[in-house]
């Protein structure tokens, strides 16, 4: 049985909330996501609004911080981008939503259709850096491109969603973006995935180190329990565990100015 204990501080660095327009996600609210939450012992979870990175940022990037304001202790909120705005609207947006407590940012390339390298998100990386935040993003473009994004922003902190599970198989694990996360001190791994080998995550961490990755269930678009087990039932040490769990999350999160 794995050690529940490593729990104690868990944070969730990647959790969705409200609705989503191409299918149903039940429990989705902000206290649906407490709750569900609570079942594995997550202590908090940073969200980020579906609606703030399909239709509607600004609305979207309310319902995140009104999520924590109603929840204070256990979500945090993260201001989402619309890559299609000007940059001085960008600014503004993320200016705002900070200012009001959000803790980080969230990308996500393929809803937006723009490329993380793209002139719509420059304004988003020059804040995080600037602000030294978290920012999480689905879909990096490639190695290459994701070690010149964060060189060029030292103080940002790069997550690379879905890419800390190791997926099927552990036959990269000596390059691409597990090259870029070893070799650049600002760029994390999120072990969110649907899929994961028996063996692939520990190799995972084997390979970059506990200190780069930082875990993430992704509900409810993922189940949490699933998510948290990777993670519980790998035969890495304790000390690893606590660091992917929250530790190494609690540390970037305790960077913002």
């Amino acid at each position: 049985m794995p050690d529940i204990e490593v729990l104690a501080d868990a944070i969730d660095n990647h959790c969705h909330l409200g609705p989503y327009g191409l299918f149903f996600q039940p429990g989705n609210p902000a206290a649906g996501l407490v709750r569900t939450t609570d079942r594995p012992g997550i202590l908090q979870a940073c969200v980020f609004s579906t609606l703030a990175i399909t239709i509607d940022v600004r609305a979207g990037n309310d319902l995140s911080l009104a999520a924590a304001r109603a929840f204070p202790n256990r979500l945090l909120a993260y201001a989402a981008v619309d890559p299609n705005r000007g940059e001085r609207e960008i600014e503004d947006e993320l200016a705002r939503c900070v200012a009001v407590g959000a803790r980080g940012i969230k990308l996500h390339t393929s809803l937006a259709d723009h490329p993380f390298d793209g002139p719509g998100y420059a304004p988003a990386l020059a804040f995080a850096n600037a602000h030294r935040l978290p920012l999480i993003c689905h879909g990096v473009g490639g190695p290459e491109t994701l070690r010149r994004l964060a060189q060029a922003h030292p103080n940002a902190h790069i997550i690379v969603a879905h890419a800390g599970a190791g997926g099927t198989s552990a036959r990269d694990l000596d390059g691409g973006v597990y090259q870029v996360a070893r070799e650049e001190s600002n760029v994390y791994l999120d072990t969110t995935s649907s899929v994961g080998r028996f063996g692939v995550f520990a190799a995972v961490v084997r390979a970059v180190g506990a200190g780069k990755l930082v875990y993430g269930s992704d509900m409810p678009w993922m189940c949490a329990s699933h998510q948290v087990g990777r993670v519980l039932y790998a035969p890495i040490p304790a000390e690893d565990k606590r660091l992917i769990l929250g530790g190494n999350m609690a540390r970037l999160l305790a960077t913002r100015r």
